[in-house]
């Protein structure tokens, strides 16, 4: 999958799982954006063969970065709450995820190897998945606030 779905989709599952109360603040969304993109930022690949030898698409990497976010949640709290932390790192194992389901990972790379995954979604849809992501994170952000701002001010229609 491309880099905008890796990035927008954990945004947009973890603003619908959460409920209106607890609505997290722009700088907690763009983090979780950052942390689903990272695996590709980290270490770029253009070819499938170069996301098997990977150290960013693995599960020993992912290991060490949960256990950095947790450390960081432990001794900064104000700065990176514990629900903050694990959802960064859910979000970097939804990429993995994804590419598992889009041609496949070396998921122990580079302790041993465990390649696992097949083209469940083609990449004839990656760019369509780009698409209806930025759409729905600009319905979710943008839209749907404005239309819900308007609809609050508008005077009751008597009949």
């Amino acid at each position: 999958m491309n880099i905008f779905t890796h990035a927008l989709s954990p945004v947009i599952i973890t603003h619908l799982c959460m409920p209106a109360s607890k609505k997290l603040p722009r700088r907690s969304l763009i983090a979780i954006g950052v942390a689903g993109a990272l695996p590709d930022l980290l270490n770029p690949h253009l070819y499938l063969e170069a996301r098997m030898t990977s150290w960013s698409h693995a599960l020993p990497f992912w290991t060490c970065l949960t256990i950095v976010l947790l450390l960081a949640s432990l001794f900064s709290k104000k700065r990176l709450p514990l629900g903050l932390s694990i959802i960064l790192s859910a979000a970097y194992l939804f990429h993995l995820i994804c590419d598992a389901i889009s041609g496949g990972i070396n998921w122990l790379y580079p302790c041993s190897n465990y390649i696992w995954g097949t083209y469940w979604v083609s990449p004839l849809y990656w760019v369509p998945l780009d698409l209806l992501c930025i759409l729905t994170c600009y319905y979710l952000f943008r839209l749907r606030p404005l239309l819900k701002r308007r609809a609050s001010q508008a005077p009751p229609i008597d009949f």
